[in-house]
């Protein structure tokens, strides 16, 4: 085989593929905005099991072997981009072809059928309507880490899956840096007994809507190249760069959620939108990692969406559509998107504290795929952990362990992402406020300038480096949590201590 035959074999595997992975977004996006018959989860979930038979076939093949070790021969030859594809093909086929096809096929349909149900068992508050779900996942889960192999930890096969090189020996120091420096500034704040006002009250959920257009251009969302849906649980998906979809959930006693929704969700849609097209043919039209992709929901969400001179902007779009904030100034208003107190609800957590909602995760998981342990007792290990973390006890399953979607659709290993972009977002932060204004751009409603320079150092380069190498290529050093750290305490001990 030659080089020209392995790169055209290689590009028409990836033409198909990217075909297969549109076809399920829009099945899952249908599924959970469109409110589909109940009755038609047994056939989805036949067809997404067809599919991601498919995917698996074309890709995990004698061929797709035979020309990744040609070009292994080539790599002198090679461009930067052909070997990028070569490093990220050569990866995923290693994990891939260590999974017996009809367990995946099987595992497909499961987590398929498992989304859905997940929703009513949360609806209902019925944690044994999931838990023969959850226990299956879990042992498929257990079992991949023993199909892809693991050095110390089987959770390090997990966790490499969403975020390159991550491992339990990482994040162990992560989080242990996080929780030793976060817990004071939380215990002296409940100590102190500081409660800036909050924003309460009936907020009509069509005048929320009519905010929505106004965000996205703020932040930047393309929304000719996407479209906004309601869910149960918000989230973003790629059909392609051109076609990248957001969510929210509105709540009529909570306005602040849907708007910071939004603003997360956009935060991924503009890195997909942003990410240089000719990436597509070589596969590499991706995120770096999940902590990569987090780091941009949340570096909008909180680094703009939080900032004082947001507050400035958001007040008079805010009064425009509702007189409870008659009266309310800009600082009220920015200590009540900053307010930081313990809280059940993840997705509704501060940002002081989110990262300790991420680290009880953490530890679940770990627990569960060592097999220390077991699913039927999640619900009272997750109340018992919250209790010791953040000092408050969930009353019902559904603001407990079944408040997230995770499980149910099979990603496990995907928290600890979370977390870790959140750090690698305040780096860049560091990087981006050595040359840009942050205040000023976003005052002067013009933060072009910050996703310029995320655009050309995280967005355009796709899954081209290893986030590592991504990120000190574009900071200038490799991971380092001690500025996610600092910026925790500077913003939260000048808002509550000082």
């Amino acid at each position: 085989m030659t080089k020209n035959q392995a790169l055209e074999i290689l590009f028409e595997k990836i033409e198909s593929l990217h075909a297969i992975r549109s076809s399920m977004a829009i099945i899952h996006w249908d599924a959970a905005t469109s409110g589909v018959p109940e009755k038609s989860l047994p056939s989805r979930g036949k067809t997404m099991s067809w599919l991601s038979g498919e995917q698996f076939k074309r890709f995990i093949s004698k061929e797709t072997l035979e020309a990744v070790e040609t070009l292994q021969g080539f790599d002198n030859e090679l461009s930067d981009l052909e070997k990028a594809m070569i490093r990220e093909i050569g990866r995923e086929y290693k994990k891939q072809q260590s999974v017996p096809l009809e367990e995946l096929q099987k595992y497909r349909a499961l987590v398929t059928q498992s989304e859905s149900i997940w929703e009513k068992a949360r609806e209902n508050n019925d944690f044994e309507m999931m838990l023969p779900y959850y226990e299956q996942i879990f042992d498929y889960q257990r079992r991949l880490c023993d199909w892809y192999g693991f050095t110390n930890h089987p959770y390090d096969a997990l966790l490499d899956d969403y975020e390159k090189g991550a491992n339990v020996e990482m994040l162990d120091r992560f989080f242990k840096a996080v929780g030793e420096n976060i817990s004071p500034i939380i215990k002296d704040i409940i100590k102190n007994n500081i409660q800036p006002q909050e924003v309460s009250g009936s907020f009509d959920i069509a005048k929320q809507r009519e905010l929505i257009p106004w965000l996205t251009d703020f932040i930047g969302y393309d929304r000719s190249r996407g479209k906004v849906g309601e869910v149960e649980h918000p989230f973003c998906t790629s059909v392609s760069i051109n076609d990248v979809r957001i969510t929210t959930k509105y709540h009529q006693d909570n306005l602040l959620s849907a708007l910071y929704s939004i603003i997360h969700e956009s935060g991924h849609a503009i890195y997909e939108q942003n990410m240089d097209e000719q990436l597509q043919k070589y596969n590499l039209c991706d995120c770096a990692s999940m902590g990569m992709h987090e780091s941009q929901s949340r570096f909008y969400e909180n680094i703009i969406g939080r900032n004082p001179a947001f507050a400035a902007i958001l007040l008079p779009k805010l009064q425009e559509k509702f007189d409870y904030f008659t009266g309310w100034n800009e600082d009220m208003l920015y200590r009540a998107i900053n307010i930081a107190k313990p809280s059940l609800i993840r997705i509704e957590a501060d940002e002081l504290t989110y990262s300790l909602h991420i680290l009880i995760r953490y530890e679940l998981e770990k627990a569960l795929i060592s097999g220390e342990t077991k699913v039927k007792d999640l619900p009272e290990l997750w109340a018992d952990k919250y209790e010791e973390v953040l000092g408050i006890r969930p009353k019902t399953y559904a603001e407990g362990v079944l408040q997230d979607v995770h499980w149910s659709c099979g990603y496990v290993g995907y928290f600890p992402s979370y977390a870790v972009g959140t750090a690698y977002g305040v780096q860049m932060l560091n990087t981006i406020s050595k040359t840009i204004d942050i205040n000023k751009a976003i005052g002067d409603c013009d933060i072009s300038p910050i996703t310029n320079w995320l655009k050309e150092n995280i967005h355009r380069p796709g899954a081209t480096l290893l986030p590592d190498d991504l990120l000190k290529q574009a900071t200038q050093e490799s991971f380092n949590p001690i500025y996610y750290v600092n910026y925790l305490k500077d913003k939260f001990t000048k808002l509550y201590l000082n």
